[in-house]
């Protein structure tokens, strides 16, 4: 689904990824760990096309080059994502919200809105409250609920779990887990807390100092790994 090789980036003078290699396959919910500062959102946002990438390929659903593509692009072919933070635009409504995520979507079905308002019923009830309005759970509901409206075939989510209630973090994991198994998704999350992804994913990478460390089936992350490249 997606490929990257010998991928590096820099911030200025800074060396931030290093001759990253990572695929995540077809059909996976991958979840890509490490400590603050370790690289996670920057490989993200290289993917999306929001920041450059020095060297190095970046491929998706069986060759597409990513690298020449911009971010709208990239998010027409099958990509949403949901950053950290969520970046919703606080003075528009949930509808205008939502919206807007259909503008990168070519083919707009006419029954996209009704699907994410059937998954997210608190939208529909919302629609003309202000996204800044909402709370932080809800937030992240409208921010998913963009980012689906697209279809996608890959969904990469920003640390879903940041500053959300424990019940709204449940049911991200149920509906995370719900697409895989129902419509075969593929969902790359990058999130630090190790029950919400040993729940949720079924594969893992690590990164530290901006270089990928390990990988493996979720089963296989063990405690010492955790205590080395993930623990405070």
């Amino acid at each position: 689904m997606l490929t990257i090789k010998g991928l590096n980036q820099f911030y200025g003078g800074s060396h931030t990824l290093w001759d990253i290699d990572m695929r995540i396959e077809t059909g996976s919910r991958t979840c890509l760990m490490g400590r603050n500062g370790m690289g996670k959102t920057t490989l993200l946002r290289c993917v999306m096309g929001l920041v450059p990438a020095a060297t190095g390929e970046i491929s998706f659903d069986g060759g597409t080059d990513l690298r020449k593509l911009s971010a709208d692009q990239r998010a027409s072919l099958g990509i949403g994502f949901v950053p950290q933070g969520r970046e919703i635009f606080s003075q528009l409504s949930v509808e205008e919200n939502l919206r807007m995520g259909l503008i990168a979507k070519r083919e707009r079905p006419a029954d996209a809105l009704d699907r994410v308002y059937a998954t997210f019923p608190i939208l529909k009830q919302f629609l003309r409250r202000r996204g800044g309005d909402l709370s932080g759970g809800q937030q992240q509901q409208l921010a998913i609920g963009r980012a689906l409206l697209l279809q996608p075939k890959l969904l990469i989510l920003d640390e879903p779990c940041e500053g959300i209630q424990p019940n709204i973090v449940h049911e991200i994991g149920d509906l995370i887990l719900r697409l895989n198994e129902e419509t075969g998704l593929t969902v790359l999350i990058v999130e630090q807390k190790l029950p919400f992804a040993r729940r949720v994913a079924s594969d893992f990478r690590i990164l530290d100092k901006g270089r990928h460390v390990a990988q493996g089936p979720i089963g296989d992350l063990s405690d010492e790994m955790v205590r080395h490249h993930l623990t405070v």
